[in-house]
C-alpha cells in the first residue's frame, strides 16, 4: 500500500529570522533569564496565542530562534504537531528588546478543544465497561481508520480538517490518535521520520510495559475503501516496521516485542483475548515450516476455510508456498486454494480453502 505524502510542517523549519521593526503596543511580560524566555513562550504556545509580546535582554533576542526552538520542544507533542510558524518582530531600546511573536497554527485554540471534546464523546461510545487496554488501542485505530481518508490532495494536516471534513494526511491521522489514545490513559509518543522515502509521522504506544508501533495511516487503504481496515501496521516492532519506515533511534522507546505472539498466550487461557486476536489476523507464522504446520492442521480437522498472517519478509512468496502445495499432496484434500497481497513491509493476510 503505497501512499503520497507531503513533507511535515515542523517548527523548527518554519520559525522566521527575527527582523527589527517598530511594533504597536503591547502588554509585555519580562524575562530574566533564557529558561524565563522558554518557559513564558512555551505556555503561549500551548494556549494557542496568535500574539504574545516579551522584554529580554539584547543578548537573548540574538538567540530568540534557539530559544524558540527548545519552546516548541518543550511544549506537548500536540501542540508541537499543530504548529506552523512564528513571526518575531523587535523594538531595540538600549539593551533590550521588546519582541512580538505571531504564531500560526494548524488549529485554532477552538478548533484544538473541538478535537479535544469530540474524542470525549467518541471514547464514551466506544470504550465498554470491562475493557482491557488491547481492546480500547483497538476500537479506537479502528475508529479513526473507518472515520478517515487519506487526503491525496496533500492540503489538509490537522485531525480538526479529518474530522470535519473527514480527510487529512498522516499527520492528522497521528494527532487525532494521539489525542484519544491519551485521553483513554494509554501512553503514546508521535514519531517523525519517513516512510518510502516521504515524510511521515505515526503513533508509538505502551502496553503492559511494551512499546509498540501504531501507523493508523498506513493502515487505511488508499484509495479510501470505506468501513475496509487492515492491521498489517497495527502494534508492530521496530524491526517489522524498519523495512520501509526510517527515523531517529535515539529518545524514541525502543519497539523490539512480537505483540501478536504475547496476545496469543493470553488468549490460551482468556476468551476476550482470543476474540481480539482473531479481529486483527491471528498470530503471524514468519517461517515457512510453521506456516506449513498450520495449514496442514487445518486439514488433518477437515477445515474448509483458513486465514493466516504471515511474514514474508524478504524471501519469495512463490516459492514458500510452493512447499506448502507441495507438502499438501500426501494429504486427504483434493483441492487447495490460496490468495494474498503482500504489503510493502513484507506481511500478508493469506485465505486459503480446501475441498474434501
Amino acid at each position: 500500500m503505497n501512499k503520497k505524502r507531503l513533507p511535515l510542517t515542523l517548527t523548527a523549519a518554519l520559525i522566521s529570522a527575527a527582523i527589527l521593526l517598530p511594533v504597536a503596543p503591547h502588554t509585555a511580560s519580562a524575562a530574566a533569564s533564557d529558561a524565563s524566555v522558554i518557559a513564558f513562550i512555551t505556555a503561549s504556545l500551548e494556549q494557542k496565542k496568535p500574539t504574545f509580546v516579551l522584554n529580554m535582554s539584547l543578548s537573548q533576542f540574538a538567540r530568540v530562534n534557539r530559544l524558540l526552538d527548545s519552546a516548541a520542544v518543550k511544549s506537548g507533542p500536540y501542540t508541537r504537531y499543530t504548529l506552523d510558524r512564528i513571526q518575531t518582530r523587535a523594538k531595540i531600546n538600549g539593551s533590550k528588546a521588546s519582541v512580538t511573536f505571531s504564531a500560526l497554527y494548524l488549529e485554532s485554540k477552538q478548533q484544538a478543544d473541538y478535537v479535544i471534546a469530540q474524542a470525549k464523546a467518541t471514547l464514551k461510545t466506544l470504550i465498554k465497561p470491562g475493557m482491557s487496554q488491547d481492546e480500547k488501542v483497538k476500537v479506537i485505530h479502528d475508529y479513526i481508520v473507518t472515520r478517515l481518508a487519506y487526503d491525496e490532495s496533500l492540503t489538509r494536516y490537522s485531525a480538526y480538517e479529518g474530522l470535519t471534513q473527514g480527510t487529512t494526511v498522516c499527520q492528522g491521522y497521528t494527532l487525532l490518535g494521539y489525542r484519544m489514545l491519551t485521553l483513554a490513559g494509554i501512553e503514546t509518543r508521535i514519531v517523525e521520520g519517513d516512510a518510502d522515502g516521504i515524510s511521515h509521522v505515526w503513533n508509538k504506544i505502551k502496553l503492559d510495559g511494551r512499546w509498540y508501533n501504531l501507523d493508523m495511516t498506513w493502515d487505511d487503504p488508499t484509495p479510501d475503501q470505506k468501513n475496509e481496515v487492515s492491521y498489517t501496521y497495527y502494534l508492530v516492532n521496530d524491526k517489522t516496521l524498519d523495512r520501509n519506515h526510517n527515523w531517529k533511534k535515539t529518545n524514541v522507546p525502543a519497539a523490539v516485542s512480537d505483540y501478536r505472539s504475547l496476545l496469543a498466550k493470553k488468549a490460551e487461557t482468556s476468551s476476550q483475548h482470543r476474540n481480539l486476536l482473531d479481529a486483527i489476523g491471528g498470530e503471524m507464522t514468519t517461517t515457512t515450516a510453521s506456516l506449513q504446520t498450520k495449514v496442514l492442521a487445518a486439514i488433518d480437522n477437515q477445515t474448509a476455510q483458513l486465514e493466516v498472517m504471515h511474514d514474508f519478509g524478504s524471501l519469495s512468496p512463490k516459492s514458500q508456498l510452493d512447499r506448502i502445495m507441495k507438502a499438501c499432496l500426501d494429504t486427504p484434500v483434493s483441492e487447495v486454494n490460496f490468495a494474498y497481497k503482500v504489503a510493502s513491509n513484507g506481511t500478508a493476510i493469506i485465505r486459503f480453502s480446501f475441498t474434501y
